[in-house]
This record gives structure tokens, C-alpha cells and sequence, in this order.
């Protein structure tokens, strides 16, 4: 990826994203007396007890493990097949308790925190405890990485080490050292259209059609993988991973909260339609995909499968680092029919498209459009499927990296207009005769400049990126003609903040977290819409 001086966007855009969380001074102190335990320095803080339990003996190894998207060595039987029963000391184990894994909790970790994991995955901004102590900043943080700690002065229950969220809080008359904080608990988002309390049903789920364990989970995991690796090279296999979620998203894009057939992840789709293109070389008869599902999960309904099958490709080709399987639901049903679904589609033309598809028929922002496009990170494009060919990354290999690439290509390169005037005209980096270009769609590049009439659309995204063979700019007729950024003053203003939210601020980094929190979020939104009553997954099932 393009190193260069970091988002020239930014500069211009002069928009200053402040990560918040909806958590303020904490009240109703004295309902939490159980957590109002203060220590002066002497006494020992959780994560200290926490060391020494931890060099004392193996704790929680595998929901360690489990949390930090590590599976461990796969069981197998004593005949090398897959089990689900525990294999002995150094296998995965799968009888964990499943209660600390499925609290029907609706995780948004940069606002709460989910009160079954002890909080151990709020990421929010809360810096005082219950009684109004300030915290101070970590000072252990190299020692706990991927649990926030380097976040800044904020509450944090690293490992879960703590009976719930604390901080180390700055100097005071008390003596004081550290205290727990009173974070907000997870449970309904208040944006969108569908909250995790109006769809997450508390009937009993036993004996349900399409009822879905943690146990097939984590099968399915494995299954992923197995799929992934052996598909014979990098390109499909980048074509795979981006083809499962551009299924599962086309299944909900043609949500329509004010229509009458309202649609959404409900496994149908106009598999003809050419917006669908391409959509049959991942689920027809005789595909990887298809086949899994028809040999191993055939209980699964087809919009469960696809939504779980896409949350696994994010979680394994992020490294396990953006794992969202504990807000998984299920229970959608396949429709029957959906005529109409693939005009709901975007086409691909204009940020008109994402403001009638993501704003005005999902009910969802222009932040949450935003972090649900940066799917394009992962997958391909060919001219006889999509019509649009290329790779929104460099090379085939970044293509099948899950993190937050595509913000930094689309802010960094030089793109220009390719195919002007034709349905699948889009915008390209690199040579035009090129085997595998790099490009965007120009609902991606509509994003971050104002691309929005014909005129404003000839034109380069960054005139200062020159070729050094050439000394010219890598844009050719439009060198010299900067596409207009987004300004705080346009109506798209909160997708050019959001895209300096997800990039983690204007110098160079490799944090991908704030993209995966709200990617989440939205993704959440996305495949609860259409839907009244969806389940929590359940430890058994009969």
C-alpha cells in the first residue's frame, strides 16, 4: 500500500473526529456497591492477581484463545476425524462454558460493554470511575495487547482479569490506586431501524427449525478454512472470500423499510439480474459454498449460512483480530420470492445510490454505509461477471487481508475514470493496459471527493502522486485536474469523517480496530433488518 504523506483528504476536509463514547460520569453509584472496591497501593488490583493466578497455573487457556480469534490445534478422533468432544489437554476445547460466550448481549464496543464478558470488550471512552476518580493511562499496555489498554486513560477490564471494567486512577487525598468504573451495558443500539431487543427472542429456541449451536460454529470455522485453503490459487481464493460477503450483502441491500414486501436476509435474490452478476460462481450447484452447506449444515437456513460464512472470512482473514460471531442471530427464513429485489440493488454509478439503498431503504448513515463499503478491502472484480475488473487493493495478496486497506488506497492513489459513459465506468489506478488493475466503483470514490456530475467527475483524486519513471502524474488527461474533496460543509460530510475515524487519525498506522467496531455496527443493523424474531445461539439444540 501507498505510504506516502497520509490523507491529503484530510487536510482539506479540516474535520476533526474525536473518538466519543456514550458513556458519561457514572450515577446511581451506590447501586453498584459490589463493584465500588477501592485499593489503596499496597492492595492488590486485578490484574495483578491476574499475573500471578495466570504463572501459578493455565486459566481459561481456551476462551483466551477463543476471545482472541485463536483456535488452537483442531481436535480429531483417534481415527484423525473432526470431533466435538474435547481431545485431551492440548486440544481445542470445545466444553467451555457457553454462557460466558452467548449473553444475548448486542455488542458495541466503542459505546458498552457486554455484561456475560465482565466487560472485557467495552473500548469506549469512559475515563472515571464510580466514585469520580480520574484514570490515568496505562502504564502496562505492551503486556496486554488487543485489549485496549493503549487506548488512552480509559476503563478497561483487560482479559477480563477484573469482576468488571477499572482503571488505575491519577493521585488523590484518599490514596486511592484503582477503582471499577460503572460502563454502560450492552444491550439495545439505539440507531436503525432494528434493535437487538425488538428481534432477539426470549421463547424457547429447542427444537427449532434451523436451530444453530456454538459447537456448529465452530465447526463451521474449520470448514471455512478447509474451503479457503483448497481453493487452488490467491485469485480465487481472493474471489471466494469477497464473493460470500458480496452474497450475503446483496441479500440485504434490497431491504426497503417503507415497502410493503420489505425484504432483506431472506436468501432470495434475482440471480439474473445485472447487478447480480457473477453471484452464481459462489452459489450454485456443485460450488465450494453450496456444497458445504448441503453436506454439512443442512438444518442452516440459506441466510443464516451465508451471514455466518461471511463473519468467519472476516475473523480468519483478519487474523482473528475482527471476530463478530458472538452477535450472530438465527432463525431468518428463505423467501419463496423477491421480484423487484436487484432495482433495490446499488448500481454502482453514484453516491444517488448509496443514499437511496444504505440511507433511505436500509434506515441506516452515511457512517455506517461508509464502514459497510470498506468490504471492498477483501475480493475482486472481472469484467465477465461485475463488469468492473481489478482489485480495490494493490495485488491479489492484500486483496485477501480483511483490515482497513481500502480507506488508505482510496484517499492515497491517484485515481482516474476508466470506461466514461458506459454502465460499468468506475475509476483505476495504474496502467489502462494493465492485467489486474487496480480500481474503484464510483460509490466508493464518491465517498471521500465530489464526484457527483459529469463535469466534476473528470478528474484526478491526487494530482501530487508522480510517477517517478515519469516524473509525470499517474493520471494521464487529468494530471492536472483535482477531484473536489468533501468539505465539512457537504451533505456527505459524515462519510469523509468517518473514513479519518476508521484510518485511526491522519498519521500512518496499522490499526484496523475503529473500522472493525463500526463495521460491526452496521453489519448488525444490515442483518437484523426485515426481521421480528431471531435467537441467540444455544449451547444445545434438542
Amino acid at each position: 500500500m501507498v505510504k506516502s504523506s497520509f490523507i491529503t483528504i484530510v487536510a482539506s476536509v479540516a474535520l476533526i473526529c474525536t473518538y466519543t463514547s456514550a458513556a458519561g460520569t457514572p450515577e446511581d453509584a451506590d447501586e453498584v456497591h459490589t463493584l465500588l472496591r477501592k485499593s489503596a497501593a499496597g492492595d492488590r488490583d486485578p490484574l495483578t492477581v491476574y499475573e500471578q493466578m495466570m504463572s501459578a497455573q493455565k486459566i481459561d487457556r481456551d476462551l483466551q484463545n477463543l476471545r482472541q480469534g485463536h483456535k488452537g490445534p483442531r481436535p480429531t478422533s483417534s481415527s484423525g476425524a473432526n470431533t466435538n468432544n474435547n481431545s485431551g489437554e492440548d486440544g481445542f476445547v470445545r466444553t467451555v462454558d457457553d454462557s460466558l460466550l452467548d449473553g444475548g448481549c448486542f455488542a458495541n464496543p466503542s459505546r458498552c460493554g457486554c455484561a456475560h464478558l465482565k466487560y472485557s470488550d467495552y473500548r469506549g471512552s469512559q475515563s472515571t470511575t464510580t466514585s469520580g476518580y480520574t484514570c490515568k493511562s496505562w502504564s502496562n499496555a505492551a503486556s496486554f495487547p488487543g485489549e485496549g489498554l493503549d487506548d488512552g486513560p480509559f476503563c478497561r477490564n483487560p482479559r477480563g482479569a477484573g469482576d468488571g471494567a477499572f482503571c488505575f486512577v491519577e493521585s488523590n487525598s484518599a490514596g486511592v490506586h484503582w477503582e471499577y468504573c460503572k460502563v454502560p451495558t450492552c444491550g439495545t443500539i439505539t440507531e436503525g431501524v432494528r434493535t437487538f431487543e425488538d428481534v432477539s427472542s426470549t421463547n424457547s429456541a429447542v427444537g427449532l427449525s434451523g436451530c444453530v449451536t456454538w459447537s456448529e460454529l465452530i465447526d463451521l470455522e474449520f470448514e471455512v478454512e478447509d474451503l479457503l485453503d483448497s481453493l487452488a490459487s490467491p485469485f480465487l481464493r481472493s474471489f471466494h472470500l469477497g464473493g460470500i460477503i458480496r452474497l450475503a450483502a446483496h441479500d440485504f441491500m434490497d431491504h426497503d423499510i417503507s415497502a410493503s414486501q420489505k425484504m432483506g436476509s431472506d436468501g432470495c435474490l434475482d440471480w439474473d439480474h445485472k447487478n447480480n452478476r457473477g453471484l452464481r460462481e459462489i452459489w450454485s450447484d456443485g460450488t465450494p459454498w453450496h456444497t458445504l452447506k448441503q453436506n454439512k449444515h443442512p438444518n442452516m437456513s440459506d441466510p443464516d449460512f451465508w451471514i455466518a460464512c461471511s463473519m468467519l472470512v472476516m475473523k480468519l482473514a483478519s487474523g482473528g483480530n475482527h471476530d463478530m460471531m458472538h452477535t450472530f442471530l438465527w432463525g431468518r427464513k428463505k423467501a419463496s420470492s423477491c421480484s423487484g429485489s436487484g432495482d433495490r440493488l446499488p448500481k454502482g454509478k453514484s453516491c444517488q445510490d448509496n443514499q437511496e439503498v444504505f440511507l433511505d431503504r436500509m434506515g441506516l448513515t452515511w457512517r455506517d454505509a461508509t464502514a459497510l463499503l470498506g468490504a471492498h478491502t477483501v475480493g475482486r472484480g472481472q469484467n465477465e461477471l461485475s463488469g468492473h475488473h481489478g482489485t480495490w487493493m494493490p495485488n491479489t495478496e492484500k486483496a485477501m487481508i480483511w483490515d482497513k486497506g481500502y480507506y488508505e488506497e482510496m484517499v492515497q492513489r491517484a485515481w482516474a475514470p476508466r470506461n466514461e459513459g458506459a454502465d460499468n465506468a468506475d475509476f483505476m489506478a495504474g496502467e489502462v493496459s494493465s492485467q489486474f488493475p487496480k480500481m474503484m466503483l464510483n460509490t466508493d470514490i464518491c465517498l471521500a471527493f465530489d464526484i457527483d456530475t459529469v463535469a466534476d467527475n473528470k478528474c484526478c483524486t491526487n494530482i501530487n502522486m508522480i510517477n517517478p519513471e515519469t516524473g509525470r502524474n499517474r493520471c494521464g488527461i487529468y494530471e492536472t485536474n483535482q477531484c473536489k474533496r468533501i468539505d465539512s460543509t457537504h451533505p456527505r460530510a459524515e462519510s469523509a469523517q468517518a473514513i479519518l475515524e476508521f484510518l485511526g487519525g491522519n498519521t500512518p498506522n496499522d490499526d484496523s480496530t475503529r473500522w472493525y467496531r463500526a463495521f460491526t455496527e452496521a453489519w448488525t443493523k444490515a442483518t437484523l433488518n426485515g426481521h421480528t424474531e431471531l435467537f441467540p445461539v444455544q449451547q444445545k439444540c434438542n
